[in-house]
């Protein structure tokens, strides 16, 4: 909850905090995935979903009608937008025994996989000159303080 107020101002372009522990006095990898993981969910709640004809489908709706016996997973509609809805990368919405069975991966081996195969992208030349200036400014007005 304490991200979904700040996101829902800033339409989801500014979270802050991500891998803070300790009041913001250290840094977590691992909290860091697991707010990523968060954040993911806080901008899709606030993206808004589509009402239209055809995501109510109500003549899907109406051809398997009401009752125990209903079944919705063999209805083509259903095969159609199956992925609309938000799915976890690191959070497992399965039971015990079938985490168990896919290698009960957690935030450490997330944090593990990215450190192993991510390929961070370069700056932009002008980018990178525009920050070392910011920084030595800094540095230069706060030397001695």
């Amino acid at each position: 909850m304490t991200l979904l107020l700040p996101a829902l101002e800033a339409k989801g372009n500014r979270i802050y905090g991500f891998g803070m522990v300790e009041s913001g006095m250290a840094m977590s990898l691992e909290q860091f995935v697991i707010d990523n993981e968060i954040g993911r969910a806080v901008r899709k709640s606030i993206e808004g979903m589509d009402v239209n004809e055809e995501t109510i489908a109500l003549d899907t709706i109406k051809n398997v009608g009401p009752g125990p016996e209903s079944d919705f997973l063999g209805e083509q509609h259903t095969r159609d937008h199956i992925d609309v809805q938000w799915q976890p990368e690191l959070f497992d919405r399965n039971n015990w025994e079938t985490w168990e069975r896919a290698g009960k991966k957690t935030a450490f081996d997330k944090v593990d996989e990215i450190l192993e195969t991510h390929e961070p992208k370069r700056l932009d030349p002008d980018i990178e000159k525009e920050l070392r200036e910011i920084v030595d400014e800094a540095d230069n007005k706060y030397k001695g303080h």
